[in-house]
């Protein structure tokens, strides 16, 4: 072996010694590390999953996870309600989600909450690959969305991310770097704090996390538009196509609930007005296209147009979540249709008791 040779195999054994300290230090540091981990995917389904399932489960992106209100649905049916909203989710999410969840025990009714932005045409299932698939789903996924070298690369993180901790916790790891460089980085440090201190709050009992009922995020579009207009990120126009991946998909959905005698429901969460104006080359037909696939698989689907629910820029925390008030607005007349549509029978007594008090 020449000089050289042996130069570089030490320089390569120092590197891969080094990156097995780093390693080792990580996993050694994971308990402290998972104080900034959401995990939403974990929490969210263990939550349903250990107690009695609801009669109700309402689903859907971040988007439902704040506009669709369990006291709302629980006050009319007098079901237990529990919100299985979670972030960042689409279709296949959802999909993925009702095999793992209602494989044995079934609630009566799935409320879908919905936006156009959730079946656009360029929505790859990357959050299912690497949080929810099986093999098998990733071959599913393959076959019926196309192959997408970002749904493998996220479905092989899943599963092969734990084996190389500093690649595998390093979100949590960079967060945990921030905060203990406060005197640095003071912006950066007070993102980590929050979102530690966000992740250490329990979990309601019904899933239901809503900025405003928490004190937080109490400004609404309106008054940050009032204060500074570059506070309020402007959501993208989504790409859209009624030949998407994710349509097909919706309907196996719908199809795939009724097999397990689950009824469903969708609403559609709308934008924030200052959105919907931006959005109007697509949105309604994206809207159309969504009604359609409800019609044809005999589903009721619930539109919110802005004549049936007003709303201006101040219902709105961000453009494209909705704040408290209009959430109870949207619930309450997704849980009327649901029971109008005789997917949930009560008594006469109920409903009028119910009617009476959402006037009062």
């Amino acid at each position: 072996m020449t000089n050289g040779h042996r130069r570089r195999a030490v320089i390569l054994l120092v590197a891969l010694a080094t990156l097995a300290v780093a390693d080792q230090s990580v996993r050694r540091l994971r308990p402290t590390l998972r104080a900034y981990t959401v995990a939403d995917y974990q929490r969210k389904p263990a939550a349903l999953a250990t107690g009695p399932m609801p009669g109700v489960v309402l689903m859907g992106s971040s988007r439902a996870k704040y506009a669709l209100v369990p006291e709302e649905f629980e006050n009319l049916t007098g079901r237990q309600t529990f919100n299985l909203g979670i972030a960042g989710s689409k279709v296949v999410e959802w999909l993925a989600l009702s095999r793992i969840l209602f494989r044995e025990a079934r609630p009566e009714l799935v409320v879908l909450g919905i936006n156009a932005s959730e079946v656009r045409q360029d929505y790859a299932p990357t959050e299912a690959a690497r949080n929810l698939f099986s093999f098998t789903d990733l071959l599913e996924s393959v076959t019926r969305d196309g192959p997408s070298l970002d749904v493998i690369g996220a479905y092989l993180r899943r599963t092969t991310a734990p084996l190389w901790a500093v690649y595998d916790q390093r979100y949590e790891l960079r967060m945990w770097s921030q905060e203990h460089l406060a005197a640095a980085l003071p912006k950066h440090a007070q993102h980590a704090r929050e979102l530690r201190e966000r992740v250490a709050a329990p979990l309601p009992e019904k899933g239901f996390e809503h900025p405003w009922a928490q004190g937080r995020q109490l400004r609404s579009v309106e008054e940050r538009l009032l204060g500074n207009v570059a506070s309020v990120e402007a959501a993208t126009i989504p790409q859209f196509s009624p030949t998407a991946p994710a349509i097909e998909r919706l309907g196996q959905l719908f199809d795939e609930l009724r097999a397990k005698e689950i009824e469903t429901i969708v609403v559609y969460i709308p934008n924030c007005p200052r959105t919907e104006e931006r959005w109007n080359s697509v949105e309604p037909i994206a809207i159309e296209t969504i009604a359609a696939i409800c019609d044809g698989h005999g589903v009721p689907f619930i539109p919110c147009p802005p004549s049936e629910v007003p709303r201006t820029n101040r219902d709105f925390i961000e453009e494209i979540h909705v704040g408290l008030p209009l959430a109870r607005t949207i619930s309450r007349r997704a849980a009327r249709a649901a029971v109008a549509a005789g997917l949930l029978p009560l008594d006469a007594p109920r409903l009028v008791n119910y009617e009476q008090g959402a006037t009062d």
